[in-house]
């Protein structure tokens, strides 16, 4: 490479100007490498798209070609554009971490493991979305050295070897993040960062439960309602509950509410939810209550399928079919009919989790 003076663009960190962002992102787009920071310690970018950018990034990170570059994101939806299946686990890391200190090492649809990264610095979401691509980004500095934390450090590593280098003064933590490798059998971490283990097991070892059904204010709600009150005291069960074509904020109906005082649940505080994709997202087992449900679930989230049952096919008892009829409209001994339905499918769920 030819050596040339690197260019310090110098912006606030809290407030940085959109200008000199878009010209540093200009640079990238180009095929031109850039360093700049994260709250953990600065990065070098170079976009995906070029493979002559990434060969220079492996030229001065010293890097052998069999070891793979992370990538940084600014959008959850550039990591569903490559890896097709993520699990629950995921998305609960990627809703308690990102953007943060966290890097997810994920299994592509070619069997490729990749590396994602989300920044949480001003600077570095500004640029990722100014570029409006996926950048290979690992840390600013040879392989053995201690990571950069200000700009020096940058300049004293790549020198004339880089376009640009971002300076909005020191990182925050100076530690790099915490990569963790997730497969179908678990996870492994593969350099500890600012994520600790036990922060990373206590969402592995939770269980989301969604239970579903159309309007989200008799059977999903009773659901909720019972389950939570069968498992009080375990705190490893997230639940909730939501409709296909739920109004937002309808309270339970008034016979559910009277049938779940027999059972010594309150559910007068419900409020109903319309099913949305971030609840399926972050969904371990998704329970609905009769085919159409079942069928809407396959329409709309079909990458959701493995997760998705009828509530009474852990029922104890294995009799009659597996839809639990709605009893909207009908008398109370039938909501009490389908209120003991629910208890005892429940029971056979939580024998199953336990």
């Amino acid at each position: 490479m030819t050596s040339k003076s690197t260019k310090i663009i110098k912006v606030d960190a809290q407030n940085p100007d959109n200008g000199k962002i878009k010209q540093v992102a200009e640079i990238v787009r180009s095929g031109g490498l850039v360093a700049f920071p994260t709250e953990t310690v600065y990065g070098l970018a170079a976009i995906t798209t070029d493979p002559i950018a990434l060969e220079k990034l492996r030229y001065i990170k010293q890097r052998q070609e069999e070891k793979k570059f992370s990538l940084c994101v600014h959008s959850v939806e550039q990591v569903e554009g490559l890896i097709e299946n993520i699990s629950p686990f995921v998305y609960k890391l990627i809703k308690e971490f990102w953007p943060g200190p966290l890097t997810l090492v994920l299994k592509s649809a070619q069997g490729e493991m990749i590396g994602f990264r989300m920044p949480n610095h001003p600077v570095a979401q500004m640029f990722l979305k100014e570029v409006n691509a996926a950048v290979f980004a690992p840390s600013a500095n040879f392989a053995g050295d201690p990571p950069a934390n200000t700009v020096e450090q940058v300049i004293e590593y790549f020198e004339g070897k880089i376009d640009a280098v971002i300076d909005a003064g020191p990182t925050e933590q100076g530690r790099a993040s915490t990569v963790l490798k997730i497969d179908d059998t678990g996870y492994e971490i593969l350099r500890p960062g600012a994520i600790t283990e036990q922060m990373i097991d206590q969402i592995y070892k939770r269980i989301n439960i969604l239970f579903v059904c159309t309007g989200n204010s008799c059977r999903s709600a009773m659901a909720e309602g019972l389950m939570k009150h069968m498992v009080k005291g375990i705190d490893r069960f997230d639940i909730s509950s939501a409709g296909v074509a739920a109004f937002g904020g309808m309270p339970a109906s008034h016979d559910a509410i009277a049938v779940m005082r027999k059972y010594g649940v309150d559910i007068t505080g419900h409020r109903a939810r319309r099913l949305d994709n971030q609840m399926v997202k972050t969904a371990d087992y998704i329970l609905v209550m009769e085919n159409v449900h079942r069928d809407f679930m396959f329409d709309r989230y079909w990458r959701a399928k493995k997760r998705i049952f009828f509530l009474k096919e852990f029922s104890k008892d294995k009799t009659g079919k597996l839809a639990i009829i709605d009893p909207i409209g009908r008398n109370l001994n039938f909501y009490q009919e389908v209120a003991e339905i629910i208890k005892k499918s429940i029971e056979g769920l939580v024998d199953k989790l336990q």
